[in-house]
């Protein structure tokens, strides 16, 4: 057996990490308490759901929302179902900082006026339960309907700000966003859903949960989707010999989820398997327009067994094996009288996750962890079928581990410091270090001051180390990505039930990944050729007296610049989100509301998107009768006409989103 360098740093990860665990004596294992709100919220007021709001992605263990060290919002289960979210993409545009664009195939998300469209959402980390879901050739967070979960079993959403790779490695430049699933005791039965909604969109649902006496937790679901999509125009194709710009037929999406859990003490079981099929309406990569034989098809599928025990003495340790296989598949036609050329890209990988906790000397509250990760299969592929032509046939692995240590130090009573590092060793680009540094200081117990500042990276993905074909050519020597941010963050109750937020920030993104020109073959290549800044803050009122209408208001002003000030382009200066949340007849209904202004975007053609602003409203009756929920749903209930910037991929500098729409839902419990 041979051991390479990564081998070698995960063995000794994990000896250090034993190490330190029989540092906490002999103590029993207990099996921990998952961190959990009560069931109802609506009857807590804001500072009672603050002693509730547990976050678990900021430091990798349960947190009260005051002691991160971070920017963070939670979403819960009621917010998706007042206000009628159907993807993460609807619950993270109404968050301040974050908006999100699509290319009516894939939906991406920015942050604090970074966003590249076509990037895949490869500087976001997004976790389920924990669980790294980013792939492992382009490293894409799913946010749209691909996502692996149905949004009716997200018991919570933890979206943590800021770079996080001291703690969590790649991808976490801009943010981490955690999706907590709910539990079979959260369900304690049966459940049925049913939907319409516009564009020939119909679905459902069938989930079973229960704990049982033996102290086992399951819970299973399925879902399934389907919707004809809706006729579209794009200008740039208005001909006769192309449908005079019409495309029919083509916007088409179906998917389906499956997803279990199983709990006994301190084990857990997870699986998850989502496939989704998208048709592609926008001639993108020169294919032909109005064709609807142009598809993509994208799958994850997710498993791992993870061991969670709590100690005497302030210690616990979590550990968990993991296992992940993508798909990314398509046609795309480019003649009529041909077969569409294949996309076969595939990944698998598997690893392995320790962390542990100890209290040290009463003021120090140690975290460390270890984790190694070998990507098994990492292939790229684009041919014809008849005549057989290869274009593409890129096929690798790589291994790639990592080593963190955080000290929380107790410097006074009110006052905090977190200080931590990580070390990350991957075979493509050699090594890289990551420190983080925040100071919290509750001057009251009515205001939080918190003061953060650290280093991230993000690796350069396999699609980006190796692609090749005509167009593109491989670039095996590329660094990976780095960001440096300064943060303040600051919080006030200002009344009963009244909180504000105010947060000034500083990033600077260095040695970015960006397309080039190869000057002598004049293909396509990816290169660590850029620079960024942005500045900006937000301003946050959160208001919730416990009964009555509650809601949130948001507005953010950013300044996303390259190296030579030129504006980014995808990049918002404003931002205002607006929810609101209001019980009626004695709690029989809820009206929910939520809407957002953004500013106009830079095109890559060096024209702008026109600002705009959205409103969606939901009414839901909870408990229709002692088994029934009943809510309705209308997007964009002004009928806005708005568009997002094209990538590289379109013809289209900007790209048209959709119109007024609604959905219809039901839900009987058994």
């Amino acid at each position: 057996m041979t051991f390479d360098r990564s081998t070698t740093l995960a063995a000794w990860s994990a000896i250090t990490v034993g190490a330190f665990l029989l540092g906490a004596g002999g103590a029993a294992a207990q099996a921990p308490t998952r961190p959990r709100a009560p069931a109802d919220l609506s009857a807590l007021d804001l500072e009672q759901l603050m002693q509730v709001e547990i976050v678990v992605a900021g430091s990798k263990r349960a947190q009260n929302t005051r002691d991160v060290p971070s920017f963070v919002s939670i979403v819960t289960a009621a917010d998706i179902r007042e206000h009628g979210y159907r993807t993460l993409a609807d619950v993270l545009k109404t968050l301040p900082s974050f908006y999100v664009t699509s290319d009516r195939n894939y939906t991406y998300v920015g942050v604090r006026g970074f966003e590249r469209s076509g990037d895949y959402n490869s500087r976001v980390l997004l976790l389920l339960n924990g669980l790294r879901t980013n792939d492992n050739v382009s490293n894409q967070a799913y946010i749209g309907e691909e996502f692996i979960v149905d949004a009716d079993l997200i018991e919570r959403i933890e979206v943590i700000r800021g770079p996080s790779a001291a703690i969590y490695g790649n991808n976490a430049l801009f943010a981490v966003i955690n999706v907590v699933t709910k539990q079979g005791a959260d369900l304690s039965g049966g459940e049925l859903t049913a939907n319409a909604a516009s564009y020939g969109t119909y679905g459902g649902r069938a989930s079973y949960g229960k704990h049982f006496a033996s102290d086992v937790d399951m819970l299973v679901s399925g879902s399934y989707s389907d919707s004809k999509g809706q006729r579209l125009y794009f200008p740039e194709f208005d001909s006769p010999a192309t449908n005079n710009g019409f495309a029919d037929a083509a916007d088409r999406e179906s998917f389906r989820k499956l997803f279990a859990t199983v709990t006994k003490g301190n084990f857990s079981l997870l699986a998850s398997d989502v496939s989704r099929e998208k048709g592609i309406p926008t001639g993108s990569f020169g294919t032909l327009f109005n064709d609807a034989r142009t598809h993509s098809t994208d799958g994850l599928r997710l498993a791992s067994l993870a061991y969670n025990a709590s100690f005497t003495q302030g210690s616990s340790v979590s550990a968990k094996v993991y296992t992940g296989r993508w798909i990314n598949h398509g046609a795309f036609s480019f003649a009529a009288d041909t077969p569409p050329t294949q996309v076969a890209n595939d990944g698998s990988w598997w690893g392995v996750d320790i962390d542990a906790t100890r209290t040290i000397l009463a003021r120090h509250f140690l975290t460390v962890g270890a984790d190694f990760n070998d990507n098994t299969k990492q292939n790229q592929a684009q041919f014809d079928i008849e005549p057989r032509v290869t274009y593409t046939d890129v096929r690798n692995h790589s291994v790639n581990s990592g080593l963190f240590a955080q000290d929380e130090i107790k410097l006074l009573d009110n006052l905090t410091l977190y200080a931590g590092v990580r070390y990350d060793n991957y075979q493509a680009f050699g090594s890289a270090t990551s420190p983080r540094v925040g100071l919290i200081y509750d001057m009251n117990d009515a205001t939080t001051f918190k003061l953060l500042t650290g280093r991230a990276f993000r690796a350069p993905n396999e699609y980006e180390l190796h692609f090749d074909n005509t167009v593109f050519e491989p670039n095996p020597d590329l660094r990976p990505e780095s960001i440096e941010t300064t943060e303040l963050v600051v919080q006030r109750m200002i009344g009963p039930g009244l909180q504000v937020t105010a947060t000034a920030f500083h990033n600077h993104l260095g040695s970015l990944i960006t397309q080039d020109v190869d000057s002598i073959d004049g293909r396509l290549v990816f290169a660590n050729a850029g620079e960024m800044s942005s500045d900006g803050g937000e301003l946050g009122l959160t208001v919730n007296r416990g009964h009555g209408v509650t809601g949130q208001l948001s507005y953010s002003l950013q300044k996303s610049e390259d190296a030579m000030g030129t504006r980014l382009t995808s990049s918002p200066r404003q931002m205002g989100k607006l929810l609101l949340r209001a019980p009626f007849m004695g709690n029989a209904f809820i009206a929910g509301l939520d809407a957002q202004y953004v500013s106009a975007l830079g095109t890559i053609g060096g024209n702008e998107s026109s600002a705009y602003a959205l409103a969606n409203v939901s009414l839901l009756a909870p408990h229709l009768s002692d088994r029934l929920t009943l809510s309705a749903t209308v997007y964009n209930l002004f009928g806005a006409r708005y568009s997002n910037p094209g990538s590289d991929a379109n013809i289209q500098d900007v790209i048209q989103q959709d119109g007024r729409s609604f959905r219809v839902k039901t839900m009987v419990r058994f």
